[in-house]
């Protein structure tokens, strides 16, 4: 499978920022220091700030990445800092029966696959993360 170069979205509150910048990968990164929306959908997500975040994620679209949807992509979500950040989803979107995660320690994470419609957690580490 051919991978093409993804950036922060400049929708992002770090799409200028130096380490969006200096990466080069074949994935997105995004580090987000406020609360609000996740900009992408692959990659590795780093959230982290003096307080707690809350953060949106959208639910993935079904389907195969050659026909418009984000079946397959994977997504990585780190806390940087020991705060209650939450990643909130749609109803029913993350492993079809939760749609809350909360992060509680630096280095806490979760990583998720797309599919049908849903992200299915297939790493939980550190504290662990919880999902409700």
């Amino acid at each position: 499978m051919t991978q093409t170069a993804n950036r922060v979205a400049s929708t992002s509150p770090d799409s200028d920022s130096v380490l969006a910048q200096s990466f080069d990968s074949a994935f997105g990164i995004e580090a987000d220091t406020v609360a609000g929306a996740i900009a992408i959908k692959e990659g590795t997500v780093f959230i982290g700030s003096s307080g707690a975040l809350a953060m949106t994620l959208v639910a993935p679209t079904a389907g195969l990445p050659s026909a418009g949807g984000d079946d397959g992509k994977e997504l990585t979500i780190i806390a940087t800092t020991a705060h209650a950040h939450t990643v909130t989803t749609p109803a029913n979107k993350i492993n079809a029966n939760k749609h809350i995660a909360t992060y509680a320690a630096v280095g806490d994470a979760m990583t998720l696959v797309a599919l049908n419609g849903v992200w299915y957690s297939t790493l939980l580490a550190g504290t662990p993360v919880a999902l409700t």
